[in-house]
């Protein structure tokens, strides 16, 4: 799992329904991969979220990393209140560098 700021959204007619989606966090950026299902089932968070949260699986095609998105979830409202927080903004994810650098906890994925 990983959240971020929502940066771009792609969905290519040549893909077939899949919605591609990069967001950043402050260790850099992530690559989703958003299957037509999920997107139907997800399609308000899915367009409009500005900062989302991601439940996934890792997949990796040589130097290419993608998180295949399994849930997801919007986080916008969080966002809209960071200015009125006095302490850091904490989830219950793993770090968003895992795509760069592997899980802190080791992997069942072989990354890390």
């Amino acid at each position: 799992m990983t959240a971020g700021l929502v940066l771009v959204r792609q969905r290519p007619g040549s893909a077939k329904g899949v919605m591609f989606i990069t967001i950043e966090d402050e260790t850099g950026v992530a690559n989703l991969v958003v299957w037509p299902k999920l997107f139907e089932r997800s399609r308000r968070v899915v367009l409009g979220a500005s900062m989302m949260a991601i439940n996934g699986r890792i997949q990796r095609e040589g130097e290419v990393v993608h998180l295949v998105a399994q849930q997801l979830f919007d986080l916008s409202a969080d966002l809209s209140s960071l200015a009125e927080r006095d302490g850091g903004f904490r989830l219950p994810t793993g770090r968003g560098d895992e795509f760069a650098h592997g899980s802190p906890r080791g992997s069942r994925h072989g990354i890390g």
